[in-house]
């Protein structure tokens, strides 16, 4: 907590300081909390960053070294939460990196956003993965400023097993 970055366009910072990822019965579940007051209803964004066969070489390679095969961006304002999957072929030639395979409504928590996704939808029967979360928002003319990363930059991603 309070370790999320600033910048004058966002007068309070998303500032990530729980998330769980629980798998059960065929499905995923991804809770992110946010420090009190940080989670903005309008503007927070969350970005799940999956690699679901846990090979770096694979997937669109991340600062942490995981190589993310689908990413899931939980939009506050709009109640959903967009599932898309890596194109490496596409991001190789600065085309879309990522390409939209579905979405689920988010449920809101205490100062915090859930969403559930069958593991088919990730190409993923066993739900082993690691994993990243990162806070952002849009500003002017939609630019992401990330805020805030889960992990921490210098911790290693999290894992399912």
């Amino acid at each position: 907590m309070g370790d999320a970055l600033t910048d004058s366009r966002v007068p309070v910072p998303p500032d990530l300081v729980h998330a769980t990822v629980d798998v059960a019965a065929g499905n995923v579940t991804f809770i992110v909390q946010l420090a009190p007051g940080t989670l903005d209803r309008q503007a927070t964004r969350v970005a799940v960053l999956l690699d679901t066969d846990q090979d770096s070489s694979t997937g669109i390679r991340q600062q942490d070294g995981i190589g993310a095969d689908y990413t899931i961006d939980m939009a506050a304002g709009t109640g959903q939460a967009s599932v898309a999957k890596a194109d490496q072929v596409g991001c190789a030639a600065h085309l879309s990196c990522f390409n939209p395979v579905g979405s689920a409504p988010i449920t809101f928590v205490a100062d915090g956003m859930q969403v559930i996704l069958p593991l088919s939808l990730l190409g993923n029967a066993n739900g082993r993965m690691n994993f990243e979360f990162n806070s952002y928002v849009l500003v002017a003319p939609l630019t992401p400023v990330i805020f805030d990363w889960m992990p921490n930059v210098d911790a290693p991603a999290g894992r399912v097993q």
